[in-house]
């Protein structure tokens, strides 16, 4: 694929739709030689850039006529001006010329600038039962579980690096001490500069849990920047929306994100909680009657359907249940 100016330019103009910004990612990522192509373009597109809003940009016709003008009148003075040579105003000239055509290329891209373009949003999103993978701008990877969604503008990686997330994410961060990396989610800012980690934070649940699989990481308070917790690899942290209380516990780590291999574990798990994992994963909704208070499930899940797996939990603890579409009956023994 040819390099997509026109695409580069809308996104550099924030005027990309989440397709078009999709599409810019996959050209990017498709060879170095295009990521390079593109960051060479970003730092034309920054130095060129207007520091006030006031101020007007050049086209490509007026910045070559300009220079044209200062040759003319270079060659007006040369029989009386020793110091130049009829050979070094055609070196001038052809100088005057590439200088021209770059500037004419990259002023055509800003053309006139009198107000600062509005920042635009790329939007992802899971479906229930479903799970995904991507790639952001700057190369950090990012899975998305069940019936999640994930955001970010197109300013991501001039400054910072900040994602909006509801829903659960495993994050695996490029490192960059000079672009921190933020999570917003539920309430907190989860701050990192490189490192790897999960991140639960769905709307209808009280508390977010975070588990760190290495680096290092900070939860913070995004009103007051007030630090909750610093985590170290193989901590997790359970924080309340209610009141941010945060409790650091130690974990497996692998094991908390064990979902992006697609499967799923269950350590000493109570049924609501079976059953609400199970609900995000298949993409249904579970009614139970009659459960059990001192039951606790130890199993691993990875291509069972979802009758295999309610077959499983009947081994476990007698069961009936049925399955009407996406509504599950579970009636305990």
């Amino acid at each position: 694929m040819d390099t997509p100016y026109n695409l580069i330019l809308r996104f550099f103009n924030n005027e990309c739709t989440v397709d078009e910004v999709q599409m810019l990612m996959t050209w990017r990522q498709a060879s170095p030689a295009n990521e390079t192509t593109y960051q060479e373009l970003l730092k034309t597109w920054r130095i060129l850039e207007p520091s006030t809003p006031e101020v007007i940009i050049p086209n490509k016709h007026k910045v070559w006529n300009n220079i044209q003008s200062q040759i003319r009148d270079q060659e007006v003075n040369f029989d009386c001006s020793p110091t130049y040579s009829r050979k070094n105003i055609y070196t001038i000239s052809g100088f005057a010329a590439s200088i021209a055509l770059i500037l004419g290329i990259a002023f055509t891209l800003l053309l006139v600038y009198k107000s600062p373009a509005p920042i635009s949003y790329a939007h992802f999103e899971t479906m229930k039962g479903d799970k995904s993978q991507m790639t952001l701008p700057d190369g950090t990877k990012v899975w998305l579980n069940s019936g999640s969604q994930l955001s970010y503008g197109s300013d991501y990686n001039q400054h910072v690096r900040t994602v909006q997330l509801s829903g659960e994410a495993f994050f695996d961060v490029v490192k960059n001490p000079n672009r921190p990396f933020i999570v917003k989610s539920g309430g907190i800012d989860v701050k990192v500069l490189g490192t790897a980690f999960d991140i639960c934070a769905y709307p209808e649940d009280n508390n977010i849990f975070i588990s760190l699989l290495r680096g290092k990481i900070s939860i913070e308070s995004p009103v007051d920047q007030n630090r909750l917790a610093i985590l170290h690899p193989n901590e997790k942290a359970i924080i309340n929306k209610a009141n941010l209380l945060c409790n650091v516990t130690p974990c497996d780590a692998t094991t908390e994100s064990i979902w992006i291999n697609h499967k799923l574990r269950f350590e000493g798990t109570t049924p609501d909680t079976l059953f609400k994992q199970l609900n995000r994963w298949y993409g249904v909704n579970f009614a139970f009657n009659n459960t059990p208070r001192n039951v606790r499930y130890w199993l691993t899940l990875k291509s069972e359907s979802l009758s295999e797996t309610l077959q499983l939990i009947n081994k476990i603890t007698p069961i009936n249940y049925s399955i009407k579409g996406e509504e599950v009956t579970i009636i305990y023994k």
